[in-house]
């Protein structure tokens, strides 16, 4: 399963710059709408845009694998 790591990423921000960064922080300097901000955040997003990604990177300042991480669940990892 792939996960999510925006939370992570925000809190890191967050703690490096000493400034709150929230979903209206990332809408506003990205454009990305709340809503997906938060089905990614709670990796409840199907499907994600490059331009998302490439977005959420720019935003990061990182690379697409630092967003997202495989994570095997126990049926895939018998296989």
């Amino acid at each position: 399963m792939i996960q999510s790591r925006l939370r992570e990423l925000m809190a890191a921000t967050s703690r490096e710059t000493r400034r709150k960064i929230t979903y209206d922080v990332i809408w506003s300097e990205t454009g990305l709408s709340r809503t997906t901000l938060a089905r990614l955040a709670n990796d409840r997003e199907e499907r994600i845009a490059i331009s998302t990604l490439d977005r959420l990177c720019a935003f990061f300042d990182c690379q697409p694998g630092d967003l997202l991480i495989y994570v095997p669940t126990p049926q895939q990892a018998r296989t």
